[in-house]
């Protein structure tokens, strides 16, 4: 026999991209990339969760805590992932050809065979991307070298395992395009070496996509292992089961029994897959029935490998057809163990990541209407805010104007009240002077304290009445002013914006008080009193009396000129014939001493009357102008000179405080107008600072609504990203699940 006799061989794993396998390697590959993008999307999602729970209150730490528990969850279902990988576990009894069948699979001697040699417990046989071939003991991370078969033999031989221990040997995947394409192979002990079927399968066989009963063809199918099969169909849905009937090159031997013993052991199997274990139908259950060589195929492949070909005394007759029985097998196999990993093991992730993605939306979409919520709600704030700027600042002009105009009304008003009133207290100016009760000394040192303490008297007396009678009133009515200036202010901005710095601009420390500054000292201190003794009928008081009348006379006179009533008056007033007439005989007499002095002037006075009117007359009239005058010296006491003095000091006062009428009622108006002026200027202030609050609180709003406006785009990337993966996920559904 030649090389010629299995090309199929060579065919069939000349380009690996055709094979089966390479479905759940795509798969994996997709799936694990789609992983990829999901991992990056919770990370980008979580961190910007965690920025929006710090940054505003959209987030509750319940959804930031979930949206961090999403980070775990990928990462141990991509830790799964990298684990994923298709794997067959071979059962039967003990040396029915187990290890020869992955032998033969694996074209490569890899577990120990032969006469004399048992798999002792359970042998994982997976891929390495190193050179070499090591294995590694249950509970130990040690890697163990195996330089070869016969050394695998020993390490195996020489460790005592018990039959549940499991043994992980690495081979390198480019010696196999099955351990390259991710599958595993478990080899297990007899079935008939242990009854504890419970624990093989809890711990070896619950993740194998399938299992094969491998028979020896020379007997027919045992209790034991019938019996571990039904566990295994109890404990997982359907198993993929595949029965091969090794060792049939034996019947090559007796050819006429061949077909008979073929059919008895196909319908036994057949009956077991789909009557017993109820997995599959009968057509089905036939397709995963197989009679093979193992030891044949596995010499045939590694001489083929060596570029030999097979010894005709080691292959019996029917070899070719054997063989390809044995590749029959392992192109079923192939699609079996990738369809059934693909949906076994992806199905189940593609499932979670459309889920997780749809939790992760639907959290995304509660999160993005607290957004609208909270970005419409500063919308409409904002509008209100710039509504409230607009309408205060011309409010402001137009209330700047009408105080201005109040203002001014008032303090003319005050002006008035104060002239008025102090007037009125100018003329009962002798009443407050006459309370003046201070001992009163003519001397001249006393007399100056005497003058300074009334002074000070008439002073505070002015000033205490003036208080008492309008600073009660102008308080009323500046508090008034204020009040009605706060309101009219209080009406340009909020409330909460307002009435804290408006309570603080009206209360004062003390109330307002009206400075009238009279300052009698300076005011009178001109003034010179005059005490010495005149007689009032002597020649001088006389003559100063009639030339003060005259002097008034000719003041009247001449204003009547300015205004005469008939051009007749106007000519009697102005003749000096008219002024003469009106003059009586002591005024010619007055006259005619004018220009006399002292003693002089009385002797030609005297002498004048005398001639006039005769000694005795002027004797008596002497007399009684000589008793006159003695009354009058002798009356001339101190409380006569103090009359004199207050009521020259009553002349002098209330001339020098008519002049500074005008001026005092002018300041009062001034205070007035200062204290309103600060209160409007303080409230115009608070005005403009609670304007510039709204315009910071305008910038924030701005800020918070610019945040609001990336928040919400942003959310909506994610959630359309999480539409995205959905979609990936369902693509990869469609074509590697959906598909098979």
């Amino acid at each position: 026999m030649t090389s010629a006799l299995i090309p199929s061989t060579r065919a069939m794993h000349a380009n690996a991209d055709e094979s089966p396998l390479q479905v759940f390697v795509k798969a994996k590959k997709k799936i694990n990339d789609i992983y990829v993008e999901i991992e990056e999307y919770v990370d980008e999602v979580t961190q910007f969760i965690n920025a929006l729970h710090l940054e505003a209150e959209i987030v509750n730490e319940d959804e930031r805590k979930l949206f961090e528990s999403y980070i775990l969850k990928v990462a141990g279902i991509r830790e799964i992932l990298a684990r994923d990988h298709m794997k067959v576990a071979f059962f039967g009894r003990t040396s029915n050809g187990k290890s020869s069948v992955i032998n033969a699979m694996l074209r490569e001697k890899i577990l120990p065979t032969g006469i004399g040699h048992t798999t002792n417990c359970f042998c994982q046989v997976e891929g390495s991307d190193g050179p070499d071939a090591y294995l590694i003991k249950e509970g130990s991370n040690e890697k163990l070298n195996v330089t070869s078969i016969e050394h695998l033999a020993n390490a195996l031989c020489q460790e005592k395992l018990s039959e549940n221990s499991l043994v992980h040997i690495f081979c390198p995947r480019k010696h196999c395009t099955l351990l390259r394409d991710d599958v595993v192979f478990v080899d297990s002990p007899g079935v008939d070496v242990s009854a504890n079927s419970d624990n093989w399968i809890d711990n070896h066989c619950l993740n194998a996509d399938v299992f094969v009963l491998v028979l020896n063809a020379e007997s027919t199918m045992t209790r034991a292992e019938k019996q571990f099969f039904h566990t295994v169909s109890q404990k997982l849905s359907k198993p993929n089961i595949f029965i091969l009937n090794n060792r049939w090159d034996v019947s090559a031997s007796e050819p006429e029994f061949q077909e008979s013993v073929k059919s008895q052991h196909t319908e036994r199997c057949i009956e077991f897959l789909s009557k017993e274990l109820k997995i599959t139908n009968e057509n089905e259950a036939a397709k995963r029935v197989f009679f093979v060589s193992a030891r044949e195929v596995l010499q045939g492949r590694v001489e083929e490998a060596k570029g030999n070909s097979p010894s005709l005394g080691a292959i019996a007759d029917g070899f070719q057809m054997r063989y390809f029985e044995f590749q029959d097998f392992e192109r079923a196999f192939e699609e079996c163990i990738s369809k059934s990993a693909v949906q076994t093991k992806f199905e189940k992730h593609s499932s979670r990541g459309k889920m997780l993605a749809s939790e992760m939306r639907e959290m995304l979409d509660d999160i993005l209407k607290r957004v609208s919520v909270f970005l419409n709600q500063k919308l409409d704030q904002k509008n209100i805010l710039i509504e409230s700027i607009q309408g205060t600042e011309i409010e402001m002009i137009n209330a700047t104007r009408a105080m201005k105009l109040q203002i001014h009304d008032m303090i003319e008003e005050v002006e008035q009240k104060v002239s008025k009133t102090l007037n009125e207290e100018i003329r009962c100016l002798s009443v407050l002077i006459d309370k003046f009760n201070m001992p009163f000394y003519p001397d001249p040192l006393m007399l100056n304290f005497y003058k300074k303490e009334l002074n000070s008297y008439v002073e505070n007396g002015l000033d205490s009445n003036l208080r008492a009678r309008m600073s009660m009133a102008l308080t009323m009515n500046i508090e008034a002013a204020q009040r009605e200036l706060t309101e009219r202010m209080h009406a340009l901005v909020p409330s909460e914006k307002f009435n804290e710095q408006a309570k603080q601009i009206l209360t004062r420390t003390q109330p307002f008080e009206m400075l009238y500054s009279l300052n009698c000292q300076n005011l009178c201190a001109d003034f010179q009193e005059a005490l010495e003794f005149k007689f009032s009928w002597g020649i001088s008081a006389m003559l100063q009396r009639f030339t003060g009348k005259i002097k008034k006379r000719i003041r009247k006179n001449r204003a009547a000129m300015k205004c005469p009533t008939n051009s007749a008056q106007l000519a009697s007033l102005t003749t000096p014939t008219g002024i003469q007439e009106q003059m009586s005989v002591v005024s010619r007499l007055a006259l005619a001493s004018a220009g006399f002095k002292g003693t002089v002037g009385g002797l030609v006075l005297a002498g004048i009357m005398l001639k006039m009117i005769g000694w005795r007359l002027l004797a008596g009239f002497g007399a009684l102008y000589g008793c006159v005058y003695m009354y009058e010296r002798l009356s001339w006491t101190k409380s006569a000179k103090k009359r004199a003095f207050k009521s020259q000091y009553l002349r002098h006062a209330t001339k020098k405080l008519k002049m500074i009428v005008d001026l005092t009622s002018a300041n009062c108006s001034h205070q007035v107008k200062q204290e309103l002026a600060s209160t409007f200027t303080r409230l115009c202030r608070t005005v403009t600072n609670a304007t510039i609050d709204m315009n910071d609180e305008l910038k924030t709003l701005e800020a918070q609504i610019t945040v609001l406006e990336n928040t919400q785009k942003q959310v909506k990337l994610l959630r359309n990203k999480a539409n995205y993966i959905q979609n990936e996920l369902k693509i990869f559904e469609n074509i590697y699940i959906k598909s098979n």
